[in-house]
């Protein structure tokens, strides 16, 4: 971006701040507020030309296989540090979880609605924020990652324009749980500095998000990852041809086919997928509203008790299991206490829309 561009930004967004009194800069995440984020740099990011998009149509496969549940195979996987419960490195971990992450606040799933209104209010909730994300908290179920729930509302956002832009810039560190084991915690302090911004096709059923380590020449590309909004005739069924029922036009499909080049959509190469499941929904008045049976899958994941004791050595290994099997009993149990800091309240849009 050049020095004039970048001057008229600043100077503009004074003014706003100056209107918005008496909100001072601190109020926001500073980087929400940063011009480079909304027109990054970083080596291998592009604004997506969408027709080049569309004429490969892309589309997720309609069988849910997901690649991932291959992933945990080896030596390495064979310790069960990975789980969503694991005790490797307790009580360490737990004791040092405020000085290890910026992540200090602790919640029971279990715990009434004390969770949800802290990650999912009106309050920290962007308009701008696309109807497929905003409002809603969503579970990441199938994902072997030691992260459960999100807010993706409580971004930075602003509308679609003629031309493709970024409309969104978030960070994992506020809005984002994490399970308290040792993987949890280092996962959260890794990400805790890390950035996404975020563009969407016109037609508003791809969300493309590109995790990057700075927005100048200088950063890093971290990961491509898709979320396709299923469209009405859209049927996800087993690999043993039983339909997924829970699935229904408006939901979400996260996928990723490369990190490296976005356009990359061939089925053959699919890396990873799930469906981000809305646990929990802001009504019309603001209010919380459980969804089922999301909701109660959740709730039951992390209130169940924990099985296979003998056949994994006390939780503790897994080297009898096939790479699903441990797959399968990673995602049986979830935590029920999650580790999270507060999203702060979005820039407003007249912040932000010409930055």
């Amino acid at each position: 971006i050049s020095t004039t561009i970048m001057t008229e930004a600043n100077d503009f967004k004074d003014d706003v701040l100056i209107k918005q009194a008496p909100r001072s800069p601190t109020d926001f995440c500073q980087e929400y507020v940063d011009p480079r984020y909304w027109n990054p740099e970083t080596p291998g990011f592009e604004i997506i030309d969408w027709e080049r998009w569309e004429a490969q149509n892309p589309s997720p496969p309609k069988i849910f296989n997901p690649p991932q549940r291959k992933n945990l195979k080896g030596f390495k996987s064979a310790p069960l540090w990975y789980t969503n419960r694991s005790c490797y490195f307790q009580p360490f971990a737990w004791m040092c979880n405020s000085c290890l992450t910026p992540k200090t606040k602790k919640e029971r799933i279990s715990n009434g609605d004390e969770l949800f209104k802290q990650l999912l209010n009106s309050d920290t909730t962007s308009p701008h924020a696309p109807t497929a994300l905003r409002d809603h908290l969503l579970w990441t179920d199938q994902n072997i990652a030691p992260e459960t729930l999100l807010a993706l509302g409580s971004w930075a956002w602003r509308p679609q324009t003629n031309e493709s832009r970024v409309i969104g810039v978030g960070t994992l560190k506020y809005g984002w749980t994490n399970n308290p084991t040792a993987f949890g915690l280092l996962f959260a302090k890794n990400n805790g500095t890390a950035f996404s911004v975020v563009q969407m096709s016109p037609d508003g059923k791809w969300i493309l998000i590109n995790g990057i380590n700075g927005p100048g020449k200088e950063g890093e590309l971290r990961s491509s990852l898709w979320i396709y909004v299923v469209q009405e005739g859209d049927v996800f069924k087993t690999p043993e041809g039983g339909i997924i029922d829970f699935v229904k036009p408006g939901d979400l499909c996260r996928l990723t086919w490369s990190n490296d080049d976005p356009y990359v959509c061939d089925n053959s190469e699919l890396k990873y997928m799930y469906f981000p499941r809305r646990v929990v929904s802001l009504d019309e008045h603001g209010d919380l509203v459980k969804n089922s049976p999301h909701f109660d899958d959740l709730l039951r994941r992390a209130t169940a008790k924990q099985d296979k004791c003998c056949e994994t050595c006390c939780y503790t290994c897994a080297c009898c299991m096939t790479p699903e099997e441990r797959f399968d009993y990673t995602n049986a149990f979830i935590s029920d206490t999650q580790i999270f800091a507060v999203a702060p309240t979005p820039p407003p849009v007249e912040l932000i829309d010409r930055l």
